[in-house]
């Protein structure tokens, strides 16, 4: 464009053509159609022709060469690759998207895609990368991005508008802080969880939108407390989170929407029909233990469930088909 910029305005100048003739000029120059050159050419406009020639071969063998290395180096299938990824990654929704690869990156996307959750987690490491792929490559709800989640394009890519929570696992306070932030402008329905490395630095990440943080060294620091102090207890909630091949875990069943006002607990019969325990309810912000079985069930409070998976997933089921309100 600049080139026919140039020959238009020097034809202009140098020849006091019209600018169609000008522009004309111009593209059978650098075309090398070969016309032939005009009879009342001056001897300025041959060296401006000249130099225009050259300028346009440079351009031509340099964008030549530079096509053939992306073929030959196999940018073409990278990006084509990519192409398809980003496609597959438009289709998902509510999937969950993790930032970075490292140990505890690792360990969620584990968790979440053991639960068949769709998981498209970010890593800018080749190496970081080539290890999910080693370890879990095999899981058809994984995909893998490369890229840098601080680049607001990329969180676009990982369709980050449809997608239901964002965990970052960044070993920077700040990066995750900016990670938290660009997610939370993108989408502000987004359930986001970071890791924080220094606990002063919770309200940060807070601010910047997290809904939660979480500080691994406190973490890490009340358990040991409590194998010192309280050993019987620790293993009595590890037996929980796996009791021999059956794990035992707790999870949140949001009632429907379609729930009556009117039901209580003991109507839903959860532990006969499903073999759970009902642990606690969540409403309106507050939590009850061990609640009644004459305690009020509706669409505005969560239940906190105690049981194996295939016993959770039945519940679900039940949920879902309505057979829950069935005597």
């Amino acid at each position: 464009m600049l080139i026919i910029i140039t020959g238009t305005v020097g034809y202009l100048l140098t020849e006091e053509w019209s600018f169609f003739d000008s522009f004309f000029m111009t593209i059978i120059t650098i075309s090398t159609v070969g016309y032939g050159t005009p009879d009342n050419l001056s001897n300025t406009g041959k060296v401006f022709t000249s130099v225009l020639i050259l300028l346009s071969l440079t351009v031509v063998v340099y964008a030549f060469s530079k096509i053939t290395a992306f073929f030959v180096e196999g940018n073409m299938n990278r990006y084509l690759r990519r192409r398809k990824l980003l496609k597959e990654i438009d289709k998902l929704r509510n999937h969950y998207i993790i930032v970075g690869g490292g140990n505890l990156g690792l360990n969620v996307l584990r968790e979440l895609i053991k639960y068949g959750k769709k998981v498209v987690i970010i890593e800018n490491n080749d190496s970081k990368i080539n290890e999910i792929k080693i370890l879990y490559g095999e899981y058809d709800n994984l995909t893998i991005l490369a890229g840098n989640a601080k680049n607001e394009e990329i969180l676009d890519e990982a369709n980050i508008k449809n997608a239901e929570g964002l965990v970052a696992t960044l070993n920077s306070d700040s990066e995750n802080v900016f990670v938290v932030l660009t997610a939370r402008n993108l989408n502000r329905d987004l359930k986001i969880i970071s890791l924080v490395n220094d606990p002063v630095n919770s309200k940060k990440l807070e601010f910047a939108g997290a809904n939660r943080t979480i500080p691994l060294d406190e973490i890490g620091a009340n358990r040991i407390r409590n194998l010192m102090l309280n050993p019987k207890i620790v293993g009595f909630l590890d037996s929980i989170n796996k009791t021999g091949d059956v794990e035992i875990r707790f999870e949140q069943i949001d009632i429907p929407d379609y729930f009556p006002d009117n039901l209580t607990l003991s109507d839903l019969k959860i532990p006969q029909k499903a073999g759970l325990i009902v642990i606690a309810m969540y409403r309106e912000g507050k939590s009850f233990f061990n609640p009644s079985a004459g305690t009020r069930v509706d669409n505005k409070c969560s239940l906190m469930v105690l049981g194996s998976r295939e016993k959770i997933s039945k519940l679900r089921d039940l949920m879902s088909s309505k057979k829950i309100l069935e005597n």
